[in-house]
């Protein structure tokens, strides 16, 4: 049991070390130093980036993970699907944004090889975000010339310092595109899950845009809400909303089959620095510096559960202020029964959704953690640092419930709001409306 203190505790009924722990692999990705001759043929020795390792992402098919090594570049790294692991090569294979030069680390020019190297993509601007994207391009109009064409590619897009998107061919290391017109960082960057190749980006200017692929490119929707700062915006997996988080203590449902209606849901008491669907899209996490995610069901806006990191809890006026606490990422199970969270008490937590506990169900110490998620298969985490480090660590062993895979399957093709039309028990569809759950704040 905890022992009490006058010192605030990230635990509501047991001591920290009571709680299972989260197991490490034995593989870490560090801040590069690499050899790079530019056009002065001056050896230029790249340092670990001051500002961490703040984002970090899996390609959709895990053959990838993407990584910002420092710099302005970014590490992209073979994934084994069988292992679990990254596939670590001798070869690293460096791509500049300028001349798009392919280097080893002996500096000489070399062909790619048959096996997937490790690469660079240099792009020079300190990188904040960084996506995925598969998908083929739109061939109707044969007589319309266009710059890029994708054919069941892989493509990997960073937000830059500066405020604008680069596109990279993750098969080539290529650079095929580069997105102005943010005028601030892009702190969040994704693909829409359906393929599409449509681009959702997010920044410190206080705008969302959407960008299509398919037509080179082009911004064709820029939206702003109420809020200064944009931290994180994310996709619905069925692409029919969007939501957005920012410097504001407000959270942001867009409907885009309603002319991109907003909706707001008001709970938190300090800035939201992060949301997630769950994998049905029937939930939406948020993150906030007031010590809390919230999940909230996105169809009624009723908040149905509170994950808290600070107990005792603060009381509205204090949790508006600075404390030891800071939620920094979050992320759900791509099987939706956990969620996964950071926060500045230097703990990692795993919450089971499933389980009638107020405290998480995993945890592991990582001091200075900035952004963390699951790998798509839900096997491995990720966890990046301010030093630049990524540590990986095995998903807790969990084999999801029948009844909860169940509700997912129906909750993919039935709103909230219809559910009290099906001829079911109540009990059941109390269930599917996820009012089973019991944390509270």
């Amino acid at each position: 049991m905890r022992t009490t203190s006058s010192r605030p505790s990230g635990f509501q009924c047991i001591d920290s070390d009571d709680i299972k722990r989260l197991k490490q692999t034995d593989v870490q990705l560090h801040p590069l130093t690499l050899p790079i001759t530019h056009r002065t043929n001056k050896l230029i020795i790249t340092t670990r980036s001051p500002s961490g390792a703040k984002t970090c992402a899996w390609s959709p098919d895990n053959s990838y993970f993407a990584w910002p090594c420092g710099g302005g570049k970014v590490e992209l790294v073979p994934w084994d699907n069988r292992e679990n692991k990254i596939v670590l090569n001798e070869d690293i294979l460096l791509y500049e944004d300028a001349e798009n030069v392919t280097l080893h680390l002996d500096g000489n020019l070399q062909h790619q090889d048959e096996q997937r190297p490790t690469r660079i993509l240099d792009g020079v601007e300190v990188v904040w975000s960084v996506a995925f994207g598969s998908g083929s391009t739109k061939g109707d109009n044969t007589l319309t010339w266009k710059h890029l064409k994708v054919d069941e590619g892989l493509l990997l897009a960073t937000g830059h310092q500066n405020g604008n998107i680069k596109v990279w061919d993750c098969n080539t290391g290529k650079l095929l595109l580069m997105l102005k017109d943010h005028k601030d960082i892009v702190k969040s960057l994704n693909f829409a899950p359906d393929g599409s190749l449509i681009l959702l980006s997010g920044s410190r200017d206080g705008t969302i845009k959407f960008w299509d692929l398919n037509d080179d490119g082009n911004m064709y929707k820029s939206l702003r809400g109420n809020t200064k700062w944009v931290y994180d915006t994310k996709w619905s997996p069925k692409c029919d909303m969007i939501a957005s988080v920012g410097s504001g203590k407000t959270v942001i449902l867009w409907d885009l089959l309603n002319n991109y209606s907003p909706s707001h849901l008001h709970g938190h008491y300090h800035d939201v620095i992060g949301c997630c669907f769950s994998p049905d899209g029937a939930l939406l996490a948020t993150a906030s510096f007031d010590t809390r995610v919230i999940l909230w069901d996105v169809y009624t806006g009723q908040s149905l559960q509170e994950l808290c990191h600070m107990y005792p809890p603060p009381r509205p006026i204090f949790a508006a202020g600075a404390n030891e606490f800071y939620i920094r990422g979050i992320s759900f199970h791509p099987h939706g029964q956990m969620v996964l969270t950071i926060n500045d008490d230097g703990y990692v937590r795993c919450w089971d959704l499933e389980e009638d506990d107020n405290d998480p169900s995993y945890v592991v110490e990582q001091a200075n953690a900035l952004y963390c998620t699951f790998s798509p298969k839900g096997q491995r985490i990720s966890v990046g640092d301010k030093d630049g480090t990524i540590r990986f660590y095995q998903t807790p062993p969990k084999v999801a419930r029948l009844q909860h895979l169940c509700r997912m399957v129906v909750r993919n093709h039935v709103k909230s709001t219809k559910i009290d039309f099906l001829r079911l028990p109540c009990r059941i569809k109390e269930y599917l409306k996820y009012h089973n759950f019991t944390k509270t704040g």
